[in-house]
């Protein structure tokens, strides 16, 4: 029995559910389509999948959207709205209840949902999909570790490709246009690429501001085969005072006492807790968001992750980020890694540098 199918089985056995649908549009992108189906994410515009206990999945699609052909997944193509109502009325024949990933949808397709299935019952079941894929299988973490490796290359690529004076957005589409080819021709988010105060932002936009000295933070990942890394690297563009040096080493320091805390069975708003804590401690900075979030097929992907206040339990070959950061009138610092839960700790997929790096 292969992945896939050992997902559908286990799901249908965690919802009770006899069929499932999960739809996609241009603005409603549900990583559940490829869970599911294997079908790339870059395929999941304007489709409808199907899947039932036994049997293959089935892909309805728009004409309009790019002919596809995965194994194990039958694809029927539309262009009307009859054919769509004829399809699953064959393919919803005696099915009473029908699961699928309700806060994903607005209050318009749902309605359209309901008036398609008729009188057939819908139930949410977004709360056993999280529990399934807060919780990575080999071949998932596989995946994630490649996405990882690519990440961490153009990580030691940016000395090769930075010149001083060049602008964030010029950076930022090196970076984008390397990923790519190493990896899917996709990305998980747009390369995050903030220099001087303007990294005082977490999620800052690259601008047209030219990078000439100071700090330079660096938030990017990779995809493999859909699967998404997410790592933050800082450089000092040319030599760094004592202070910065100092930041930066106190930052590595609180990511590696991060790193310490984790482990199955401890609640993630305590590690959240603790490393801001010790970030204070450590550097007088308060930690302003999150200490890390889940990653899989969606760069935030579940588990929700180390939150203050979230009473969820880390489980064995969960895969999260690890990031403390610190934001001030130097700039920002904020160093993150990608890491795998295991009983007594948790394994590294990307490594930060110790000491900052120049440029």
């Amino acid at each position: 029995m292969n992945e896939l199918v050992k997902r559908r089985k286990k799901f249908f056995e965690m919802t009770g559910a006899s069929a499932a649908l999960f739809k996609t549009s241009d603005s409603l992108q549900d990583s559940t389509v490829s869970y599911f189906s294997g079908l790339p994410k870059q395929f999941l515009a304007n489709n409808l999948l199907v899947i039932k206990p036994t049997g293959k999945p089935l892909l309805i699609k728009s004409l309009l959207e790019p002919k596809i052909s995965v194994p194990g997944v039958t694809v029927k193509n539309i262009n009307k709205r009859k054919q769509l109502e004829g399809i699953l009325k064959k393919e919803l024949k005696g099915v009473k209840k029908i699961a699928l990933n309700k806060p994903l949808h607005t209050s318009f397709s749902l309605r359209a949902l309901k008036k398609l299935i008729g009188k057939k019952k819908l139930v949410d079941a977004s709360k056993q999909l999280g529990k399934m894929r807060s919780v990575k299988s080999a071949i998932e973490i596989e995946k994630i570790s490649k996405a990882c490796k690519i990440a961490e290359s153009v990580a030691e690529s940016i000395e090769g490709i930075f010149t001083k004076g060049m602008t964030e957005k010029r950076l930022g589409l090196e970076m984008e246009s390397m990923l790519r080819e190493k990896g899917d021709n996709t990305l998980p988010f747009p390369p995050i690429v903030a220099s001087g105060k303007n990294a005082t932002a977490p999620h800052s936009i690259p601008s047209t501001k030219r990078i000439t000295k100071g700090l330079l933070m660096l938030d990017f990942g990779a995809c493999f085969k859909g699967y998404c890394s997410d790592i933050t690297r800082v450089f000092s563009v040319g030599k760094a005072g004592k202070k910065q040096q100092q930041l930066y080493a106190n930052v590595f320091a609180a990511k590696q006492f991060s790193q310490s805390q984790i482990k199955t069975g401890v609640i993630m708003g305590e590690v959240f807790d603790k490393a801001a804590g010790f970030l204070k401690k450590e550097t007088g900075f308060p930690l302003i968001h999150g200490l890390g979030h889940g990653l899989g097929l969606d760069t935030h992907d579940f588990p929700s992750g180390f939150l203050s206040g979230n009473k969820e339990k880390l489980q064995k070959d969960m895969v999260l980020t690890v990031e403390p950061g610190i934001y001030g009138k130097f700039g920002g610092i904020r160093l993150e890694d990608d890491v795998v839960v295991t009983k007594k700790g948790c394994r590294s997929l990307t490594n930060a540098p110790a000491e900052l790096l120049l440029l």
